[in-house]
């Protein structure tokens, strides 16, 4: 079985997708799950470092979609593939049910009631469980997804296409995928 983080790093087209769905999750878990009192100096500067990291994940995306977007401009033949691509892992996810923007925002609205001091711990407790049922669910079909042989066959070959294109297209792409990879490594 691969780490997300391999498989990550053979998917650029979806990573971008996990990345985005995946973030705000990692935030929310830590917000929901992390202990709410003793809030140190440490800890304070340990969420500084992660927000600044998510910060500069966010700008090198915007980096690889412009450049990628440009790619896929100046060769309509990756586009096409590109096209086919998102519409076949848009029938997957809709075929497993995977929902993420739909979990985010249960999940924030979760988050705001745990922070309802009129809650009692067992309220608290029961909130957190639905959290933690809600987010389980999403991982087992996220991975039903990259699961999916064909997809993932198909999505390999345009990602090996697209990466040959993007660093013919901008020489920066590969210190930036580089740089992205590495900055999802401290995260997780």
């Amino acid at each position: 079985m691969h780490n997300i983080n391999s498989q990550v790093k053979q998917q650029p087209s979806l990573k971008n997708w996990f990345i985005k769905m995946s973030l705000p999750l990692a935030l929310l878990s830590m917000m929901l799950l992390g202990p709410q009192a003793n809030a140190s100096g440490i800890a304070t500067d340990s969420i500084a470092n992660q927000k600044e990291t998510v910060n500069r994940i966010n700008a090198i995306q915007r980096d690889l979609t412009s450049i990628r977007q440009q790619t896929l401009q100046a060769n309509p033949e990756l586009a096409e593939q590109s096209k086919e691509l998102e519409a076949k892992f848009q029938q997957k996810a809709e075929e497993v049910g995977y929902d993420p923007e739909t979990f985010i925002t249960k999940a924030q609205e979760i988050q705001e009631q745990v922070k309802d001091t009129s809650l009692s711990e067992e309220q608290r407790s029961e909130l957190i469980k639905e959290f933690a049922a809600a987010k389980q669910k999403m991982a087992e079909q996220r991975q039903a997804i990259i699961s999916d042989k064909e997809l993932m066959a198909m999505q390999e070959k345009l990602q090996q296409e697209t990466m040959v294109a993007m660093k013919a297209h901008d020489p920066k792409t590969e210190k930036l995928v580089e740089e992205l990879n590495t900055l999802v490594e401290t995260i997780q």
